[in-house]
């Protein structure tokens, strides 16, 4: 995974992305399986980091756990490589308005690719989506989920290294302060953080 960091500390693996998406699974009498999905989702993160300044992380942890953080989103590894944002470097954004559930979206300023399994985002908003076809610079990108609002003509899309942040909660059921191993090592335990929405 490449160098990542929350609140000033490097993450380190093992690292997990989570889509937490609520589905209802029921059987019928005929064992027929009904699965149904509400159409909510988010992302979930859960790391470690390793501890420079303990002092300032616990403090920053317990004064702040009721307010959103924001950090670069990973993206994810094919091979020990991070994804790269395909060829395209040029500004991009929305061809024509979308609505609320719409997952093709209309691009303009395409100069290049960007590669399936890219995290993205969009300018008028702080929801965080999956790329589930390479997109090839001309047509409609495909996400996931699908838009958790309406998304106007002219929208920036946040692709590129660096433009796509994540803003979170951290999750408070597990927020224990900072493990002291030998008096000099310390370590933060596993930081689990919530997609705002």
């Amino acid at each position: 995974m490449a160098a990542y960091q929350f609140e000033g500390q490097d993450i380190v693996a093992p690292f997990r992305i989570t889509s937490n998406e609520p589905v209802f699974s029921s059987d019928t009498v005929s064992l027929k399986i009904r699965r149904v999905k509400q159409g909510a989702q988010r992302w979930e993160l859960e790391f470690g980091v390793t501890m420079t300044d303990a002092s300032s992380f616990l403090a920053d942890t317990v004064s702040t756990f009721d307010t959103t953080t924001t950090m670069e989103m990973p993206q994810l590894n094919v091979r020990g490589e991070t994804i790269s944002s395909g060829t395209s470097t040029s500004t991009v954004s929305t061809s024509g308005d979308h609505g609320t559930n719409d997952s093709t979206i209309a691009l303009t300023g395409s100069n290049g690719t960007i590669n399936k399994g890219r995290f993205v985002k969009f300018a008028n908003h702080n929801k965080v989506y999956l790329v589930t076809a390479t997109y090839n610079g001309t047509g409609t990108l495909n996400i996931y989920p699908g838009l958790r609002q309406v998304v106007p003509g002219g929208t920036q899309l946040q692709y590129l290294d660096g433009t796509v942040t994540f803003t979170a909660y951290r999750d408070i059921t597990n927020i224990s302060g900072i493990i002291f191993t030998d008096g000099v090592l310390s370590e933060a335990g596993t930081i689990n953080l919530i997609e705002a929405l």
